[in-house]
């Protein structure tokens, strides 16, 4: 079977509406530092934060591939971004050496804003947990991506904040 390279062959064509739009103004470098909190009234942890975005299958989404660490032990991960036209739908897909384990988070949501919601394993016998997550793309040169732990009463806290710049 013939191997196809998927960011150079011909996607076909694509008209972008205005929410594919702003998620091409998303390409490029980006650099910055994330505060992860690993509980409500926990220190925050500072780290270094770089990753590219770029677009995949003509602008149809999204690849945000990154690296950062969390107490100084190297981490990675890579989030999709979509908009689904027909639905009106937000969704995201995200792993991470750290945060995510072995799953795939995938969420979802409506509206405006980039704000998508999941649920999460806690742990055998335990309620899912939830998790939101908000990117800010309101300034073109400027990106910050909140990400908030949900109990499964419904009490929300903040467990990462990446606050980006292009570079």
């Amino acid at each position: 079977m013939e191997q196809v390279n998927l960011e150079t062959e011909q996607t076909g064509s694509y008209d972008r509406d205005s929410e594919h739009q702003r998620l091409a103004r998303l390409a490029g470098v980006w650099r910055g530092t994330a505060r992860t909190i690993m509980g409500p009234g926990a220190e925050p942890l500072d780290a270094a934060w770089e990753g590219r975005i770029a677009e995949i299958l003509g602008g149809r989404f999204v690849r945000f591939e990154y690296r950062s660490s969390v107490e100084e032990k190297p981490i990675a991960g890579e989030m999709l971004i979509a908009f689904e036209s027909g639905e009106k739908l937000w969704r995201t897909t995200w792993v991470d050496s750290f945060h995510t384990g072995s799953m795939i988070l995938v969420s979802e949501g409506s509206g405006t804003d980039i704000d998508v919601r999941a649920t999460y394993f806690a742990a055998e016998g335990h309620p899912r947990w939830g998790w939101r997550t908000v990117i800010d793309d309101a300034q073109a040169e400027k990106l910050t991506i909140r990400m908030y732990n949900i109990t499964p009463d419904g009490q929300e806290f903040l467990g990462v904040e990446i606050s980006l710049a292009r570079g």
